[in-house]
C-alpha cells in the first residue's frame, strides 16, 4: 500500500492549475515511475474520494477498482434528480452551505485567504475542533492521545503550504467537476466502486452516497455504517481495514505462482 500527498499538502508542491484530470494524470505517472504494474486499486477517504471519482473518469484503464470511505462528491451531478439534490443540500449544516456557496463564486485568491485562515484554526490547539462533529467522531477524538496525534497530522499536512491544498480542494469540490456519474458508469463498466459511509456523518452528507448508489448501482456498491460519523469507522474501528481489504481482495494471490502479482493499493 502506498499513500501519497496530494498537491499542496505535506511535502507535495502546490499545483495552481490543478484539476481532477491533472491529479489523475499524476496518479498514472506515479504508477509508471514506481513500476506498480498495469493496474492498481485506489483508496480514498473524505476529500480523497473526490479524486477517486476523477480517476474513475479519467484513468479507468489503470484501475482494477476503488474503495472510498466518507467520500466527498458533487451535490449537483446531473444524474442526481433535482429533488435529491435539494435533499442532499438540506442535510448539510447551514454554515457549510454558506461556505459552499462562497466557494462556488469567489475568485481563487479569496478562497486561498479563507483556507489560510482555516489552516491556522486547525493548527491552534486552544480552539475546539470537535464542535459540529457527530457524537461518534467526538467520542473518538476524546480518547487519550488522539487529539495530540490529530494536531501533529494537521501540522505535517498544512504547515508547509499554509492551506493551499485546502483552497484547491474547495475550488474543485464546488466548481471543478468536468464529468457526470454517467461518464463514470460508461468508463468504469465491469468494475466496482465500494463506498462506506456513516449515517451520523456531519461533514459529508450520508444522503449523497444513497443518491450516487441509486444513480449508478451497476458500478457502486454502498456499505452503510450505522451509528458512525465521518472518521469514526475508517480511522478508529480496527475492523475497517480488514473489511475493505476482504471486499477488494476476496481471493488471496497465489504466492507460489510465477504469474501471480500482489495487488497494489494507492491511497489519495
Amino acid at each position: 500500500m502506498i499513500a501519497i500527498d496530494r498537491p499542496g499538502y505535506g511535502q507535495s508542491d502546490p499545483h495552481c492549475a490543478q484539476t481532477f484530470k491533472s491529479t489523475s494524470q499524476d496518479i498514472e505517472y506515479m504508477i509508471d515511475e514506481l513500476d506498480l504494474g498495469e493496474k492498481i486499486w485506489l483508496l480514498g477517504f473524505s476529500m480523497g474520494g473526490a479524486y477517486c471519482w476523477g480517476a474513475a473518469r479519467h484513468i479507468p484503464h489503470r484501475l482494477n477498482g476503488i474503495a472510498m470511505a466518507s467520500p466527498a462528491g458533487n451535490f449537483w451531478w446531473k444524474s442526481i434528480p433535482l429533488e435529491d439534490q435539494r435533499a442532499i443540500v438540506e442535510s448539510y449544516p447551514l454554515s457549510d452551505r454558506l461556505i459552499s456557496s462562497f466557494n462556488k463564486t469567489a475568485p481563487f485568491p479569496m478562497i486561498r485567504l479563507y483556507a489560510h485562515f482555516l489552516s491556522n484554526v486547525l493548527l491552534n490547539p486552544s480552539i475546539d475542533v470537535t464542535s459540529g462533529l457527530s457524537p461518534p467522531d467526538r467520542e473518538c477524538l476524546e480518547k487519550q492521545g488522539v487529539l495530540s496525534f490529530f494536531f501533529r497530522d494537521r501540522e505535517e499536512s498544512l504547515r508547509r503550504n499554509s492551506g493551499f491544498g485546502i483552497a484547491k480542494d474547495y475550488e474543485l469540490l464546488n466548481r471543478g467537476w468536468d464529468f457526470d456519474l454517467m461518464d463514470v458508469k460508461r468508463e468504469f463498466k465491469g468494475k466496482k466502486i465500494h463506498i462506506w459511509h456513516g449515517d451520523a456523518d456531519t461533514v459529508v452528507p450520508y444522503r449523497l452516497q444513497e443518491c450516487v448508489h441509486k444513480a449508478i448501482p451497476e458500478v457502486v456498491d454502498f456499505h452503510p455504517l450505522k451509528n458512525h460519523g465521518h472518521f469514526s469507522w475508517f480511522c478508529f474501528d480496527r475492523r475497517a481495514p480488514l473489511e475493505i481489504l476482504n471486499t477488494l481482495f476476496p481471493e488471496q494471490p497465489d504466492r507460489d505462482s510465477k504469474d501471480s502479482q500482489e495487488p497494489k493499493l494507492v491511497m489519495v
